[in-house]
């Protein structure tokens, strides 16, 4: 096969003088006409560095101290910064993690695909307008003629996405580099993104370097595999090779952190009996709506609603996890709100521990929230950042009346941070000065610190990598065993359900349109959706299965 792509003993390095570091570290691989390589590591690892480098968009701070890139045979160090920027979307395109903060959301979406038309193949006017719809057709976008006006904030996540493949393709380029394109995305449409990828490469023959740190992302796109750690590639093997035998130590740490079933049934911590359901539930919802009203008119009159929550019942007993699994807009995080009283509900009863929260009055609701609390999916932004751990964590406890003063609090934070897998002396840090993990153990303590029986846990893991996401699942499993918590787990990880959940209710446009046993549910959907939705989880292959 023609080497398309050759990174030759690449290094990159940060800072300067003696606080020099190398964040890629002597790296080597090649990218094939029409092949995959997926880069596969866990963030931190140099994934991102390493594709900024080829593309030569590297931050101040950073610079390469050594090696080459070669595209096409031809040098990249050698361009000046002009010829630069015509590689850069004419033969390499590059397609971004997060749509939302790459495209400009005063352009339109056919603006933004003209400046790349306009700038590699020379088209003004009409003929950029119409190359601009042939894309946005291309990519699978409806109505290209009327969507070819429209702004980012128009379209959804998994749209934007596709508005950024189609300026990567714009200029028509032979390599494309998908940094994580599919990490924000549920996984119905990130199935979508996947397939849409992989036809444009067999109609246009262009070779890919995929960024993940997904192995069943992995496993669906790649040809070869790459895996990075701390800046180097550790492995190198075909995909069937790898997903059949993977050969380091951390590649075996990757596959032995995938939350599946297998793993529940290995590890005897999870290995847990079903809980009790013959008493009482601790919560029980019945019939719950929550509609919007949607206004019109110079007097904003109601002219209907929208339905986030439609006559939704579940029940949850003490010391079991009942997982909600659905795609974004279904009406999970509504649905979780709802039941904490964070938002108005329409209708319907929500008993907890034998009290009908909507009856309470608010001094009495107030009382009661130390019973239930939320761990939120961005723990970063649900923590002040003016604000030292100890005060985050204490901030509820003063709020309820726990602890007899101020050591005894001090005392129970020292402990809490202990039983999350931190140390005492971190609460006087703040939360900048802690990774993604780190401060969603700290949101855990948060959320324990008044004494909760229900934890609502909403999406806590979703931007974790899978070595993260593992020791968070396995806290939350321990907690739940000593303390014999209550999870109501929401998620769209079929894996994690299969780690973590006794039962699980499937959510579709505000509705639980399937709920049961984890084992009846997932190994045999009764509802259409619910079939829909597993179908497009990316498996991990083995090396024997077809690609």
């Amino acid at each position: 096969m023609t080497h398309l792509l050759e990174v030759n003993n690449l290094t990159t390095q940060f800072g300067s003088g003696e606080r020099v570091e190398a964040v890629v570290d002597n790296v080597s691989f090649s990218v094939g006409q029409g092949e995959t390589v997926v880069l596969l590591g866990e963030s931190g690892s140099g994934k991102s560095i390493t594709a900024l480098s080829i593309m030569r968009l590297l931050p101040q701070a950073a610079r390469i101290s050594g090696g080459d890139i070669l595209l096409g045979g031809d040098s990249l160090f050698t361009l000046s910064e002009r010829a630069m920027r015509h590689v850069r979307g004419g033969r390499i395109g590059m397609i971004f993690q997060e749509p939302q903060s790459s495209l400009n959301p005063v352009l339109t979406a056919g603006q933004q695909i003209g400046e790349a038309l306009q700038q590699h193949k020379g088209l003004k006017g009409r003929d950029q307008l119409l190359r601009a719809v042939e894309l946005m057709d291309a990519v699978g976008i409806p109505e290209p003629d009327r969507r070819v006006h429209e702004y980012p904030h128009q379209f959804s996540g998994g749209m934007k996405q596709r508005i950024m493949i189609a300026m990567a393709l714009a200029g028509e380029p032979d390599l494309l580099i998908a940094d994580e394109p599919t990490t924000a995305l549920d996984v119905t449409i990130q199935a979508q993104v996947l397939e849409l990828l992989r036809d444009l490469q067999k109609k246009t023959g262009m070779g890919i370097l995929f960024i993940t740190h997904d192995l069943g992302v992995a496993s669906v796109m790649a040809d070869r595999v790459a895996v990075m750690y701390k800046g180097q590639i550790v492995e190198q093997q075909g995909s069937d090779a790898f997903f059949k035998s993977p050969e380091h130590e951390y590649s075996i740490h990757l596959f032995n952190s995938l939350p599946n079933r297998d793993k529940r049934i290995r590890d005897e911590k999870t290995a847990a009996t079903m809980p009790d359901r013959s008493g009482k539930p601790l919560l029980s919802v019945d019939n719950m709506k929550v509609y919007y009203p949607i206004r019109k008119g110079l007097f904003k009159r109601v002219v209907g609603h929208v339905q986030a929550v439609d006559d939704v019942s579940i029940e949850l007993y003490a010391g079991e996890t009942v997982a909600i699994v659905g795609e974004s807009g279904s009406g999970k995080t509504t649905m979780g709100k709802g039941i904490l009283q964070l938002l108005e509900v329409t209708d319907g009863n929500i008993v907890f521990n034998g009290e009908d929260l909507n009856r309470l009055d608010a001094a009495t609701l107030r009382k009661r929230r130390s019973d239930m609390q939320i761990v939120f999916q961005d723990p970063y932004s649900s923590m002040n950042p003016r604000m030292m751990i100890a005060d985050i964590i204490e901030e509820g406890m003063l709020a309820q009346g726990i602890g007899s003063g101020s050591s005894d609090r001090q005392n129970r934070i020292d402990k809490l941070l202990t039983d999350v897998g931190m140390k005492p002396e971190h609460k006087l840090r703040y939360p900048h000065e802690f990774s993604g993990g780190q401060r969603q153990r700290i949101c855990i303590a948060r959320a324990l610190a008044v004494e909760p029986k229900l934890v609502i846990c909403d999406e806590p893991t979703s931007a974790l990598d899978v070595s993260v996401q593992a020791q968070i699942l396995d806290l939350l499993n321990d907690l739940q065993q000593r303390l014999g918590l209550a999870y109501l787990f929401i998620t769209h990880n079929i894996g994690v359900v299969e780690y973590l959940a006794h039962y699980v209710a499937v959510m579709y446009q505000g509705r639980i349109v399937e709920q049961g046993a984890v084992e009846d549910v997932l190994y045999a959907p009764a509802h259409s959706y619910t079939r829909k939705l597993l179908s497009a989880v990316p498996m991990v292959r083995t090396g024997t299965e077809d690609k």
